[in-house]
């Protein structure tokens, strides 16, 4: 055997022998449209997700909150080409197309005495299914080709996938000849954000949709185990980001005002901490020692400008304002008879939740725009955010004024975020004189936050990578028998390539370069000898 083909599979094994290593999803519970969830997942961790299993599929859905039914934006998107792959996803090794095929410019692929042809995906004829001992089995149901593939993968592992010419012949065997036969080949033009190759699908029924601007973008259902369908790109949703998290928190135990605690992040991290939900609060609280009980810095400051943001966490596109307004009268926002009115956010007033299930819901019950959002956050998702006019409409032209959740804002986050996501105590912000420009979270009361005065000296919270950390020195043992020659450029290029290429794979590398380490003689791999004891008196 190759050496260097067993150095390649032993290291394959290394990295793939832990379910530990696999993919690592994250909910981010902000909606966006997908090429806003798309430059966030490439900010924050390695690109949108991606979906390889129906295994995959269940670790999306488990991981959504619990009150959350809408669908998730994943990281599929319509292409430009079309490629042929397998069902379970893999790339093709082997094709048998019959003479002349495929000739239909359809999307789905039959097999029939022991050559492979195209076909309509709507035909219903019958199909292959295979186990995952690569055990075929005939079924003699008439289906379309998508129900066959719900059919297979509810009762088997999936439509069959054909590896070689033996497998070709195997099935041929076991297939009445001249009918035709469901396999698990089929042509597609989505792709994944990350330009992942595989070709894994789990579509509703009825999709992808083949009628004019039903969208290019793909949405997870998080019903109906995981089911896909496309929409528009533009829709705001929720969306799943794949990949360890670039920038870590980092609590320092220090006491300095906000600006020396700023210095200190930028030169040694990236910046103080800043934050875009409540899961990223709950990370900023567990990041805290276990003995603190003070407020320690965060990121956010008092600005210079003032925006108008939605409680949700985006800043304000669609604009629905009454002639006139805003004209100063407040800073938060109320909706009367179809359009926008600014007023003070200490009226007391009925208000419009949203909640991911069910939409929008008037609520009677009259509350400052302050308590109204507290109130929707933990009895829906939070204030209703309108991004057009179809949104509008769904509200109706109420006769009463009713709180929505755009509001006026100048915080600003220390390395210009633009997300404005905000968690602040009650009475927060102060709009009293003196009562400070600079934002410290409580370490209890679900990460609250407050205004202080930024020469308040506390311990603050970093993000990023400690950058007096550089390199991470990993020692790697190999065995083989007979003689190694791993010290040969070529194949230790090839060594970290494979390396490389697994970490990419499950986000581990990110911006990080991987390059060996030479030893004495410039060698990167030295041979270890065990002299074994051939009698009492020989010495190991």
């Amino acid at each position: 055997m190759d050496r260097s083909v067993f150095v390649l599979l032993l290291l394959s094994g290394l990295f793939w022998s832990s379910s530990a290593l696999s993919r690592q999803y994250h909910y981010i519970n902000v909606r966006m449209s997908w090429p806003e969830a798309q430059s966030y997942c490439r900010e924050k961790y390695t690109d949108l997700a991606t979906v390889d299993t129906m295994d995959d599929v269940n670790r999306l859905v488990n991981i959504v909150d619990a009150g959350y039914s809408g669908s998730v934006w994943i990281g599929l998107k319509r292409g430009t080409q079309k490629r042929w792959g397998w069902s379970n996803g893999e790339n093709i090794q082997y094709i048998t197309w019959a003479s002349g095929e495929p000739n239909e410019n359809a999307d789905c692929a039959f097999h029939r005495n022991g050559v492979w042809g195209d076909m309509g995906c709507s035909y219903g004829q019958y199909f292959v299914c295979y186990k995952e001992n690569a055990t075929y089995i005939m079924v003699k149901t008439g289906k379309n080709w998508t129900d066959a593939q719900s059919y297979c993968r509810e009762y088997y592992t999936d439509l069959a996938t054909i590896h070689n010419f033996q497998e070709n012949q195997q099935l041929t065997k076991i297939l009445l000849t001249g009918y035709y036969f469901w396999i698990g080949l089929f042509r597609d033009s989505w792709e994944w954000s990350d330009k992942w190759s595989r070709f894994f699908r789990n579509w509703a029924a009825g999709q992808p949709s083949q009628t004019s601007g039903s969208g290019d973008c793909v949405g997870m259902s998080t019903t109906d185990t995981g089911k896909w369908a496309h929409e528009s790109c533009d829709l705001k949703r929720s969306f799943i980001c794949h990949g360890w998290r670039k920038y870590q928190y980092q609590f320092i135990n220090e006491s300095k005002t906000w600006q020396d605690a700023q210095s200190y992040c930028r030169a040694r991290f990236t910046d103080l901490a800043t934050a875009d939900s409540m899961s990223d609060v709950s990370l900023l609280v567990n990041s805290v020692d276990a003995g603190y009980r003070g407020s320690v810095w965060i990121g956010l400051h008092n600005g210079t400008e003032y925006r108008w943001v939605w409680s949700m966490g985006s800043l304000s596109q669609y604009s629905n304002w009454y002639p006139g307004e805003p004209n100063g009268d407040g800073e938060c926002v109320i909706s009367f008879n179809g359009r926008w009115y600014d007023e003070s956010c200490s009226t007391v007033l009925p208000f419009v939740c949203f909640n991911d299930s069910t939409g929008f819901i008037i609520t009677e019950t009259a509350l400052t725009w302050r308590d109204a959002q507290s109130y929707c956050r933990k009895q829906h998702t939070d204030l209703a955010s309108i991004s057009s006019a179809e949104q509008q409409n769904l509200i109706g032209n109420n006769a009463g004024s009713l709180w929505i959740g755009l509001f006026k804002d100048s915080w600003e986050w220390s390395d210009r975020w633009n997300l404005s996501f905000r968690n602040w105590a009650a009475g927060q912000p102060s709009q009293s004189s003196g009562s400070g420009d600079c934002v410290g979270m409580a370490t209890t009361d679900t990460g609250k936050w407050a205004q202080y005065s930024c020469d308040l000296q506390q311990p603050f919270i970093c993000y990023g990578d400690d950058t007096l950390i550089k390199k991470q020195i990993i020692r790697l043992k190999l065995s083989c028998n007979g003689e190694c020659t791993l010290n040969d450029p070529s194949r230790q290029t090839a060594i970290l390539n494979q390396i490389s290429e697994k970490l990419k794979i499950m986000g581990l590398e990110g911006d990080s370069k991987i390059n060996w380490r030479k030893g004495e003689g410039e060698n990167v791999f030295h041979q270890e000898i065990t002299r074994t004891a051939s009698s009492s008196n020989n010495k190991k």
